[in-house]
């Protein structure tokens, strides 16, 4: 799961006169949901366009994962930004320059498709503006519509973002194979039609005046930035922006009252810990399915991208059954109970393919039935259990921060597996009885994949211990 969650849902601050402006403020849910889920399978079609894009251009894995872990970051810190800019610039606006912000990156990576450096050029000016979609419908739904309404309507973007996956990556697959990867550019510069309906449908606002944490927005991008070079790289020079950045962050969140994110949520044991599980756990979304998945099916059974949507469709789809059962589940087991299922169900995931590394092509569709619904069974108990400890009315901003976090994880782990992909590390692929160097390359990352899910689940145990722990001690007092 990568993962597109917006930041907070922020309060309801359109005064009552704009509200009763809005004759139906539910005849902009249709385009503003339409161009959610278009962004969606734009921004996920070409994460997986990662192969082709390398291969049309002569260029590693690691350099053309940065189409997609650029772009990753983009779409986290813009969900912040959007956030915040929602409080004092019209959503009419906002929706409009971003469609005309994706329209112009489509524009430049579609006319310099044979240069790297536009391709990417024109990746992130798109992404600036798919992050206002997959922003700004959350917020108008939590803004306009009645607290009644609120929970269908944020459902339908639950999902679409499951279905948005399954679309976007069937979509990819098929261009890239029949098509060309250049033609996801020409399909994202269609959303340009929506402009007149937003214009006609999204109310205009009247707004109060706001602040935007620019420092701590630019500190969060220096510091995922980095990471991410770092991961491909491994050059310690890159440790340095990580170290000050990090630093700096702190100090500003503890001194700056109107930090991206309040200081005290820090020194919430729960939060810090599952952000930092997040972190390692999140990483290996898209390193496996975006990354690994068309190397391996490629390489291993001779199947091209087009091929490797249609292994990836029926894990979206029992991802899509799953999240809508979460809630059901959550009566059977506890949190905790549920974060761990949904560890160990990724963890198989990605030991049975390393185990059966020569068996048929099989052994990836289950392991791709397994790996989304692992992600998609955790997402909320994790989310429950970062924020049970924090007040109601920060509860948004501490939401926000967090799915940022997953923002941030995706992409390093996009960054640090096309990076192993070119170091084609073999020796734990060995104890698979791998056939060749392929298999054995194969198998090797997909331990690593696994062994680092592995020290997010000791790493919940060992701190939920310690916590419970100290939390009894607290009562008791």
């Amino acid at each position: 799961m990568t993962t597109s969650k917006t930041a907070s849902a922020p309060t309801k601050r359109a005064s009552a006169a704009t509200a009763s402006a809005v004759l139906n403020p539910k005849a902009a849910v249709p385009i503003l949901l339409f161009t959610f889920v278009f962004c969606l399978v734009i921004d996920n079609g070409f994460k997986f366009m990662t192969k082709p894009i390398g291969e049309a251009l002569g260029l590693s894995p690691t350099t053309a994962s940065l189409q997609a872990t650029l772009a990753g970051i983009v779409i986290g810190i813009g969900a912040v930004v959007y956030t915040a800019l929602a409080d004092t610039i019209s959503i009419r606006l906002l929706m409009t320059a971003g469609v005309a912000m994706v329209a112009v990156g489509s524009v430049i990576g579609f006319l310099g498709q044979d240069v790297w450096a536009l391709v990417l050029l024109g990746r992130i000016v798109q992404t600036c503006g798919l992050a206002a979609a997959e922003t700004l419908y959350v917020i108008y739904v939590t803004k306009y519509l009645d607290a009644k309404d609120q929970k269908t309507y944020l459902g339908f973007s639950t999902s679409a973002f499951q279905m948005a996956l399954l679309v976007g990556t069937l979509t990819s697959g098929l261009v890239a194979t029949y098509v060309s990867w250049t033609a996801m550019f020409i399909i994202a510069f269609a959303l340009i039609v929506t402009i007149p309906v937003l214009l006609k449908t999204v109310p205009k606002e009247q707004h109060s005046a706001g602040h935007v944490d620019v420092l701590g927005l630019f500190l969060i991008a220096v510091i995922a930035t980095s990471v991410m070079f770092f991961m491909q790289a491994f050059n310690p020079l890159y440790l340095l922006p990580i170290v000050l950045g990090v630093a700096w962050f702190a100090y500003h969140v503890g001194h700056n009252p109107n930090a991206v994110v309040s200081g005290e949520f820090f020194r919430n044991g729960r939060y810090v810990c599952v952000l930092l599980i997040v972190l390692l756990v999140y990483s290996v979304q898209l390193g496996y399915s975006a990354i690994l998945l068309p190397y391996m099916v490629d390489s291993l059974h001779g199947i091209k991208l087009d091929g490797a949507a249609y292994i990836l469709a029926p894990g979206y789809i029992c991802a899509v059954i799953v999240g809508a059962l979460s809630g059901k589940i959550g009566r059977v087991l506890s949190s905790r109970q549920t974060i761990l299922l949904g560890l160990g169900m990724i963890t198989l995931a990605l030991v049975l393919p390393a185990v059966l590394i020569n068996a048929s092509v099989a052994v990836l569709i289950v392991s791709m039935v397994i790996f989304p619904s692992g992600f998609a069974l955790m997402y909320a108990p994790l989310v429950a259990t970062a924020v049970g400890k924090i007040p109601a009315a920060k509860s948004g901003i501490a939401i926000g921060f967090y799915n940022l976090t997953i923002n941030i994880a995706v992409p390093v782990g996009i960054a640090y597996s096309a990076k192993l992909l070119d170091i084609a590390p073999s020796a734990l692929g060995r104890m698979s009885n791998a056939a060749d160097q392929t298999q054995q390359v194969a198998s090797t990352i997909l331990w690593i994949l696994a062994l680092i899910v592995i020290a997010g689940i000791g790493f919940y145990l060992a701190t939920d211990r310690v916590l419970s722990r100290r939390e009894s001690a607290e009562v008791m007092q």
